[in-house]
């Protein structure tokens, strides 16, 4: 165990201000409360400061303060380059925060925000690292620049899968910057809970503004013959609060012959999500961090729209096809039929017990740097 330096007179305990994009989705919380569980096994002092776009999902609690990172805001913004100016380390991520999907440059999208962190990490002198994040392929040359300027300073970079890693070392050849390494995501700290096979088949549909119509369908039929052909009652889980009308239409619209044995929950916390997840008998998912919480826990089929659940399906041994792979019916009955039986479970357990390895290693050397930079700021 890594721990901080104490001296006679009670030197200030380390401080690690972690800048993902909590609040909204449980996924996001969970990867910010593994990051604090995992450092603090390491560096039992340390107080942590969690960026959030809402608060309310994270608690304030001893050694933990989350704090309203809405930088378009001017109390926001003030919030934000105070808890960084406040740290001894900055942690950017988890989740996907290179992509420019909703913005490329520097001021709009996650891709802004992330640009935002490093620099204020820079302009305080604060060291910054990664959190283990995803990292798309980049649409345009300026925010390929973009990203690879705010990455290059970063003491040390780690992604979550191997699509984000070819992009990444694509991003920074040529550049000075330290070479990216592997992991996984850290919600993986939650995944493997005792299989419950007399649960509820659990469904997590991702509402993005993007063929939502097809994906309410495809999980409506999902969920009817869920209930005809493996008779289990079924639970459609918003993982991202703003997805709770859209998943309550689902449910709506669930055939009457099957209605009564569907139900769907938007859980306000992280522990009420997994409560939902860990005990489900089966999970059929687009949410990616929903398939990371329930894995190795139980069978789980995927349907992917998105180049990170490509990603998972393929590095984590994963059924499943794609949101326009054929018709709605026979899309719905691959996936009920994916989760019927289990075969990938010993696969799923060896390659879980594996990325937890390299997410150990992630947090020896995350708190190594902790403690270093805590020292020599004393």
């Amino acid at each position: 165990m890594v721990r901080s330096r104490q001296s006679p007179d009670g030197a200030r305990a380390p401080v690690v201000t972690i800048c993902g994009v909590a609040g909204h989705n449980r996924g996001d919380d969970a990867i910010a409360l593994a990051l604090v569980a995992g450092l603090r096994a390491r560096v039992p002092d340390m107080q942590a400061r969690v960026a959030m776009l809402r608060l309310g999902a994270i608690l304030p609690a001893p050694g933990l303060t989350p704090f309203l990172a809405v930088r378009r805001r001017p109390v926001g913004l003030a919030a934000l380059a105070r808890s960084i100016a406040a740290a001894d380390l900055v942690i950017l991520g988890g989740g996907s925060v290179i992509q420019d999907k909703f913005g490329g440059g520097r001021v709009t999208g996650v891709l802004g925000y992330s640009w935002m962190v490093a620099r204020l990490a820079r302009l305080f002198g604060r060291a910054l690292i990664t959190a283990p994040i995803g990292v798309d392929a980049l649409a345009t040359a300026p925010a390929r620049r973009i990203a690879a300027e705010l990455l290059a300073p970063a003491r040390a970079i780690t992604v979550r899968d191997i699509r984000s890693l070819a992009e990444v070392t694509a991003l920074l050849a040529g550049r000075a910057a330290p070479a990216p390494v592997l992991a996984c995501d850290p919600a993986f700290a939650f995944a493997g809970a005792p299989p419950r096979r007399a649960g509820p088949v659990v469904l997590a549909p991702a509402f993005e503004g993007e063929c939502d119509m097809r994906v309410a369908a495809i999980f409506a039929r999902v969920a009817a013959l869920a209930v005809a052909r493996l008779d289990r009652d079924v639970v459609i889980v918003a993982m991202d609060e703003r997805d709770a009308a859209a998943v309550e239409a689902v449910a709506a619209a669930v055939p009457a012959s099957a209605r009564a044995r569907v139900s769907m929950v938007s859980p306000a916390t992280l522990d009420a999500t997994l409560t939902v997840l860990h005990g489900a008998a089966a999970l059929i998912a687009m949410r990616l961090h929903a398939m990371i919480l329930c894995y190795a826990a139980a069978p789980i089929a995927c349907l992917s729209r998105t180049t990170k659940t490509d990603a998972f399906m393929a590095d984590y041994a994963v059924p499943g096809t794609a949101l326009h792979g054929a018709d709605i019916e026979t899309i719905a009955a691959l996936l009920v039929e994916a989760v019927a039986q289990w075969p990938q479970r010993v696969t799923q357990a060896a390659i879980l017990a594996e990325r937890r390895a390299l997410l150990d290693a992630y947090y020896d050397e995350a708190a190594t740097l902790l403690v270093r930079a805590t020292a020599t700021r004393r």
